[in-house]
């Protein structure tokens, strides 16, 4: 048996992509963007204005917005409201301090999840006295621990939904059907004992894979909210029970114990490789309704469009859940049990998922695509803001690793597929042994690039976009 190469293989790769890929967005994912205030920062105005208008790029929680306006002889001011008519802006009431310069500070979140804080100061008709500092506590965005906890729940969510989908759609329908045979061709039935028989630790890693999703999901939830609690100036109850960002947390918590729950029944029903598509789908919908959720709570539902944004959003991480959880399903499950069979049982349930696979990733792609575009170019309001931007960077990198994964898809597509096809059909050699290795190679490192493309989408969210 051939020495194994030494190397960083497996988690180790994963733990180094996910570090450089975090360590790249620390630093832009750790400011909002600039808000337009009113009067300017370091101003000269004649007279002392009635309020300070500070906007936002997107509306903001009524309920987290708090300020404080210090005048140079010491009067203070802390009301600070969102207009009705003016829901990208907090209105911060200014003592009459008389002439001198008055210190400003401000804080709060906007609807889709963006914790923001800030200072200006602006002189009345002359620069002294000097207001004493004013502060807000929170912070001008979450940080990186939010995108880490953010790309914990996109691997959760998205994986386990697409895990238990994709087991129903391409395995336990390749298995049933006996795989990919010649028309008239017997073995049928054979295969399927046969298969059955070796099963057993595979579905068993299968479970585990599903359980490591959900405590990935249930782990970036109790990361989540103590770092949105702290940006926000630890207003737990109003950031929970006030917030866009709270009922999302709420909903997603509450759909992990059902996950875990429905899990936990459905294990004890399990026969192996083809359990009741009912069932899987019972599994894969906490995932469904988790993307749902996170779509609700981001980007995608502001604007004058947000129904149409939400939709195709929600399209866009089911797609996503079924390339990236199938090609976790097709690791876990799938690649381990052809290696246990024989050369031609190999070849034919092989070929069988392959077909299958390859049918669901060009859906999932043209769905990605189609929706991936219409996003882009709303949150984008030029072509430049890609190179301009932290969002339109982060967006690049995105872009980048799936083209790089969309290659690795058509080598599938176009080389592996029609050779396991041919062979299967008895029209090539019935030994496709490396047909079906060269695809395992293809399915793990299109697993770790899918880690990639989720921790470049956790920044953007973590980014509020250009305007």
């Amino acid at each position: 048996m051939a020495a194994r190469r030494p190397g960083i293989r497996g988690p180790g790769i994963v733990l180094l992509l996910l570090a450089a890929v975090i360590v790249m967005c620390a630093g832009p994912a750790a400011a909002a963007a600039d808000p337009m205030i009113t009067p300017a920062d370091r101003a000269s105005v004649a007279a002392v204005p009635g309020v300070v208008r500070v906007a936002q790029p997107e509306p903001i929680e009524t309920g987290l917005a708090r300020a404080e306006v210090r005048g140079p002889r010491g009067a203070v001011s802390r009301a600070a409201s969102v207009g009705v008519d003016d829901p990208q802006a907090i209105l911060i009431a200014v003592p009459r301090d008389g002439p001198g310069t008055y210190r400003v500070a401000w804080a709060g979140m906007t609807v889709d999840g963006h914790p923001f804080a800030g200072t200006s100061v602006f002189a009345v008709r002359t620069a002294s006295p000097v207001a004493a500092q004013a502060q807000v506590p929170g912070s001008d965005g979450a940080g990186p621990l939010a995108v880490i906890a953010r790309l914990l729940v996109l691997i959760g969510v998205l994986g386990m939904a697409g895990l238990a989908l994709t087991r129903e759609w391409v395995l336990s329908r390749a298995w049933v059907t006996g795989g990919l045979a010649p028309p008239g061709a017997t073995g049928g039935e054979a295969l399927r004992d046969r298969a059955a028989a070796n099963a057993s630790p595979y579905v068993i890693g299968w479970w585990r894979a599903l359980w490591v999703l959900l405590a990935a999901w249930v782990a970036g939830l109790a990361l989540a909210l103590p770092v949105q609690a702290a940006a926000v100036g630890g207003q737990w109850s109003a950031l929970l029970g006030d917030t866009r960002w709270g009922a999302a947390w709420i909903g997603l918590l509450v759909l992990a114990a059902a996950g875990a729950l429905v899990a936990a029944v459905v294990r004890g029903r399990d026969p192996g490789l083809a359990p009741s598509g009912a069932l899987l789908y019972i599994i894969a919908l906490p995932g469904l309704l988790g993307a749902v959720l996170l779509s609700w709570s981001g980007h995608a539902a502001r604007g004058t469009d947000a129904t149409l944004g939400t939709a195709l959003d929600i399209a866009h991480g089911w797609a996503t859940a079924a390339w990236l959880g199938g090609l976790v399903m097709l690791l876990v499950l799938a690649m381990p049990l052809l290696a246990a069979l024989g050369s031609v049982d190999r070849v034919r349930l092989g070929a069988a998922i392959v077909v299958r696979f390859s049918t669901v990733a060009v859906i999932a792609v043209v769905v990605l695509v189609i929706t991936g575009t219409y996003r882009a170019l709303a949150e984008l309001p030029s072509l430049s803001a890609l190179w301009s931007t932290d969002y339109g960077l982060a967006l690049l990198v995105k872009l980048a690793v799936f083209a790089v994964m969309l290659v690795l898809a058509a080598g599938n597509r176009f080389v592996i597929h029609p050779r396991l096809e041919r062979s299967a059909l008895g029209l090539a050699p019935a030994d496709a042994s490396d047909g079906v290795r060269a695809l395992a190679a293809s399915v793990r490192v299109e697993v770790l690039l899918g880690v990639a493309v989720l921790a470049a989408v956790a920044v953007m969210v973590v980014l509020m976009p250009p305007t």
